[in-house]
């Protein structure tokens, strides 16, 4: 006896492969079209925002995303009220030091700050923008 001529296999051939062909079609169907905006940029408030992001010029106070200072910040501002007295003379050359280190630091963190936002708009928008076709042509809208 065949698989085709048993119960089972009447199911599977009359019922499961149709089932199944359907899904496939389905599946190809939703994959066929462009898929939906995953953000709406226009609910932010500020219509170049995406530009301003990519460029680094994000303001997180307008958005909503500022930060109280920590208590680590409280505990270097202590260490630095007890270290001064102890300097004396050469407390203007620690000045100059810590000058020039705030300097590079907030250079360094500017930079970090830039490159990871605009790492992250170019996945974003490598997210919503549609792949080209077999023949290398962007799908038309």
């Amino acid at each position: 006896m065949n698989f085709h001529e048993t119960k089972m296999g009447t199911i599977f051939f009359n019922h499961q492969i149709p089932e199944l062909i359907k899904a496939l079609r389905e599946i190809a169907a939703a994959l066929s079209k462009p898929a939906p905006a995953a953000i709406q940029l226009a609910e932010t408030g500020e219509p170049d925002f995406l530009h301003n992001l990519f460029y680094g010029n994000y303001e997180p106070d307008i958005y909503g995303c500022v930060t109280v200072p920590s208590r680590l910040d409280k505990n270097v501002k202590e260490a630095e009220k007890a270290l001064l007295p102890a300097l004396g003379q050469s407390q203007g050359f620690f000045e100059q030091y810590q000058t020039a280190v705030s300097e590079r630091n907030s250079v360094i963190a500017e930079q970090s700050y830039c490159c990871g936002y605009r790492t992250a708009v170019q996945m974003i928008v490598s997210g919503l923008t549609t792949l080209p076709q077999a023949g290398g042509e962007p799908d038309e809208q």
